[in-house]
């Protein structure tokens, strides 16, 4: 680091304590792993493990970071601990059809809430599956169809069972069981000092794994944990994640407030919109830029939506005019699943590829099981195919054939959460956001998940020379509102 700022020293300086915890809250593009690589580097004698919330961001920390530090997720960590017994049997996720055969059960409902149960368990700190498990989703389901919920504890602990004995010839462990079952073994994590990135995102089974090396006698000497993330990019709440930086109580907070990443007009919007629905007040600051800006170049430039549906939607409307390209590559947003419902909407269910989608008996079948367990991505898929009908498999075969490397495209499309980590010069923000005006005013953040307004906020932060909104995108008119505000009222 050539010229850190008084924030980034101040870290840099902290000496690691043995069994205490120094919490970073660090902003979007504030340098945090530059300055973690910093901090490592002036301790050479020191042990370190890092440990990433996922694989992409482990193998680039290795890359960075000095010989002394060891960098994994937390999936490496358990592996060769728990997963190396069942590494023949390893799957990513059970089918409700599945879960139906293997455990005798009568309908996807019940084997879908099961699934459900049991991941809540998993990605949990708890010992045992309990009634707390049970998700909101299913409570709301069984108490609109006048119907008394069934002993979904008892299935998740059948199933549970079948996944860790491969009884069961379609039951396999799932990634997040081995993890568990390594949480639960009481592992010692013998190192110095422990770095915890993307803090806001992990999970209480991620956090147990840590925070017990400081908490408990498992270990002789307790390492030095540092926590670090960005309260406002928690986006996965709906995969069990808790903000481990919210929850935590540490003997030190550290901030990382001046971005590098773009000008100050990208970071007032960001705070508009944090301050607006998140009560932030540490305002984000942006980097002063002497040099003119490029004008926008509509050929170049990065698509971030909310959903799978709307980004298929863009792409159609694209690829035949431009290269386009999949942040992450095009097999991680499930074109082939789009097809599999296409041929059940077409009535020609023996052309369904999806394990899960031949289940169904009819597409009506499908929207309904959707609409009533509240899978939204499902929902919106459903609607993707009746808009296109037949068309739809021509164009996913097309766009397929045509889509590039993200290196070498025109235009990039993501959803806003595969772009977490990610920047691009240019980018425009699709309209399936959820919308922040009602009735001419910014809406009530109470009763919304967090999440939404985070992911808008790491939609808006991935930019680094324009930001753009579609025109149908309600955060232009909620950021003139706020400027008219400001101009009323300049001193709050």
């Amino acid at each position: 680091m050539i010229h850190p700022t008084s924030e980034q020293q101040q870290i840099i300086d902290t000496d690691p304590v043995p069994g205490r915890i120094l919490k970073i809250l660090a902003f979007a593009g504030t340098g945090k792993t530059t300055t973690l690589v910093s901090y490592a580097a002036k301790r050479p004698g020191l042990r370190f493990l890092y440990i990433a919330f996922n694989k992409s961001v482990q193998q680039e920390a290795a890359r960075k970071f000095p010989p002394n530090v060891i960098a994994r997720t937390a999936h490496s960590l358990a592996f060769k601990a728990k997963a190396i017994l069942h590494k023949d049997r390893l799957v990513q996720r059970f089918r409700a059809n599945q879960v139906m055969d293997a455990l005798n059960l009568d309908n996807y409902e019940t084997a879908r809430f099961t699934m459900e149960t049991l991941h809540r368990y998993l990605v949990s700190a708890d010992p045992v599956v309990a009634f707390s498990h049970v998700s909101p989703a299913a409570h709301g389901f069984y108490q609109r169809q006048g119907q008394k919920m069934p002993d979904l504890v008892t299935h998740t602990n059948q199933l549970g069972r079948l996944m860790c004995t491969g009884e069961h010839p379609d039951i396999g462990m799932l990634h997040d069981g081995y993890l568990k079952l390594y949480q639960l073994s009481g592992p010692v994590l013998d190192f110095d000092c422990i770095l915890l990135d993307e803090a806001q995102d992990i999970n209480p089974v991620v956090s147990a794994i840590v925070m017990t090396q400081v908490w408990s006698d498992i270990s002789g000497k307790k390492p030095t944990v540092i926590l670090v993330g960005d309260n406002h990019q928690q986006i996965y709440s709906f995969r069990g994640a808790r903000d481990t930086l919210k929850s935590l109580a540490a003997h030190q907070t550290c901030y990382l407030t001046q971005s590098f990443r773009f000008d100050d007009n990208i970071a007032k919007a960001a705070n508009m919109v944090l301050s607006t629905f998140k009560k932030e007040t540490r305002p984000l600051r942006g980097t002063v830029n002497q040099a003119p800006k490029p004008p926008w170049n509509p050929a170049r430039h990065t698509v971030i939506a909310r959903t799978n549906a709307v980004l298929f939607d863009r792409a159609v409307q694209l690829y035949k005019t431009h290269a386009i390209g999949f942040s992450g590559g095009i097999q991680g947003y499930r074109l082939d699943l789009l097809k599999s419902i296409s041929f059940l909407y077409d009535k020609t269910a023996n052309r369904v590829q999806d394990p899960f989608i031949k289940g169904f008996s009819s597409f009506y079948d499908l929207k309904h099981y959707a609409a009533a367990v509240e899978d939204l991505e499902l929902s919106s898929v459903c609607a993707v195919v009746e808009k296109y009908g037949p068309a739809l498999r021509r164009h996913v075969d097309q766009i397929k054939e045509t889509a590039v490397d993200p290196d070498r495209a025109g235009i990039v499309l993501t959803t806003a959460h595969k772009a977490k980590g990610l920047e691009w010069d240019q980018v425009l923000v699709m309209d399936d956001f959820i919308s922040v005006i009602k009735e001419g005013r910014p809406i009530d953040p109470a009763g919304v998940d967090p999440d939404e307004f985070n992911l808008i906020y790491v939609a808006m932060t991935r930019a680094r020379v324009h930001l753009r909104f579609h025109k149908n995108s309600s955060i232009p008119l909620f950021i003139r509102l706020m400027k008219q505000r400001i101009t009323r009222h300049p001193h709050p």
